[in-house]
């Protein structure tokens, strides 16, 4: 399973927003260390980032990290930068390498 984010940032807040976000996953980086987590900038608009996390065992696991309360409070600390923002949780349809 995945988790993917599409984050658009206030302007001016965009390293404030990446160092939020890095706070906001090391916690969860420890209590899941299968997890690999990554966010990435968009070289035509700097605003937006979109973060992808990948190795999740299941739903219930992304469930039991999102309502983790240190992830919560971390994450209103996010959202606080953000304009808008839009998570998602995927299942792998096709892999090509």
């Amino acid at each position: 399973m995945y988790t993917s984010g599409v984050w658009i940032v206030k302007d001016g807040r965009e390293e404030e927003f990446a160092r939020r976000w890095q706070e906001s996953v090391d916690g969860l980086s420890l209590d899941f260390p299968g997890v690999k987590f990554m966010l990435l900038r968009d070289d035509d608009e700097p605003r937006r980032f979109v973060s992808l996390v990948e190795g999740w065992r299941n739903r219930e696991q992304i469930e039991t990290a999102r309502a983790m309360p240190s992830y919560q409070d971390s994450m209103a600390a996010v959202w606080r930068v953000l304009e808008s923002g839009e998570i998602s949780t995927l299942a792998l349809v096709a892999e090509v390498s």
